[in-house]
């Protein structure tokens, strides 16, 4: 990642991955531009499935107060600049901005963006004849990287092509389609812009966080998928009672120390004002509930993540079906919170 600075503003800028290629550009103002690699940068075969296509993010915003990241970092113990150390701090808040982009577009497409991972991994590298296996260090180079400019860039490249925000968010992506946005995605961006600081901007992009982090764990555990799913709802269900009257809240449920009004009931109004008010929906949403407090009470996993025992082909099947309309429902649910602020 590299930052640069001009009036007042910071711009970093990033190689991110999505499991769908990006072809083309999107740009909102001076504030976030995404667009492809050119053919010399190191890419997935086109056909290869569930592969990690390379793309570069470019993120504006105020430049940090080094003076208050040393305060906050330091614990007001530390009050002369020190320029290693202050380095080291503005570093760290940029790496914040990056989570942050990376959070808000795993809500805002379809797709879980990441970014590139610092680890070290067992690779293997020759051909069948002559495999060997090597300790190595993971990562993505693109020589021209370096050589894109100080500010935001101007690709010769088409437009990232955008889907009716209705169609975009009701249908999955299909696996061998392009990246593509809805066309809501810079209401959404600017929306997002406009929160205010503090509680309401900081239970949203927790919320996003958490879904960005829980699709992150699907290939470690559906069971954490989904309560972190759910988890991320429950942040802006709590925002928006945040002012509820305490004096209905008094009894705590049993098992998990939580108000009993009524939490099942706050999560079920969230669900019908800002996802779908079908009685079906309802039924699902209920069914949500029910199943996460399943895993998170009495570990009843789902089917995929069950060990020591074989179990039914449906049944991991159903549990996976399930899986993905919530992680759909989610996402609805996260886009039209926001839209309604």
């Amino acid at each position: 990642m590299y930052s640069y600075h001009r009036d007042e503003k910071a711009m970093i800028r990033f190689i991110a991955f999505s499991p769908q290629p990006v072809t083309g550009y999107f740009r909102i103002n001076n504030r976030l531009q995404i667009f492809s690699l050119p053919d010399d940068a190191p890419k997935p075969e086109r056909l290869q499935s569930f592969a990690d296509h390379p793309f570069i993010v470019e993120y504006s915003f105020k430049e940090p107060n080094v003076d208050e990241l040393r305060n906050i970092m330091t614990n007001d113990t530390q009050e002369i600049s020190d320029g290693v150390l202050d380095h080291f701090f503005q570093s760290q808040y940029y790496c914040s901005k990056q989570q942050e982009i990376l959070s808000i577009l795993s809500v805002f497409t379809r797709y879980l963006i990441t970014k590139e991972q610092d680890q070290h991994c067992w690779v293997v590298e020759g051909d069948e004849d002559k495999f060997i296996g090597r300790f190595a260090q993971a990562g993505y180079f693109w020589a021209g990287f370096r050589e894109l400019g100080e500010w935001f860039s101007t690709p010769n490249l088409p437009q990232i092509d955008t889907v009716d925000a209705n169609t975009y968010y009701n249908n999955p992506s299909i696996v061998g389609e392009h990246f593509r946005f809805s066309d809501a995605s810079v209401s959404l961006f600017e929306k997002y812009l406009s929160l205010r600081d503090g509680e309401e901007r900081e239970a949203y992009l927790s919320a996003c966080v958490l879904f960005s982090q829980a699709l992150e764990a699907w290939p470690i555990s559906h069971s954490l998928t989904y309560i972190g799913v759910v988890s991320s709802l429950e942040a802006l269900i709590k925002f928006d009672h945040r002012k509820a009257d305490r004096k209905a809240e008094r009894e705590a449920c049993g098992e998990c120390g939580q108000p009993k009004y009524k939490v099942r009931q706050k999560f079920l109004e969230f669900m019908h004002t800002y996802g779908n008010s079908d009685d079906s929906y309802k039924r699902f949403a209920d069914q949500i509930y029910a199943r996460r407090s399943g895993i998170g009470h009495q570990g009843k996993l789902l089917a995929g993540d069950v060990a020591g025992q074989v179990v039914s082909p449906g049944d991991e099947f159903g549990d996976l079906h399930e899986l993905r309309l919530l992680g759909q429902a989610a996402r609805i649910c996260l886009v039209n919170w926001l839209m309604k602020r």
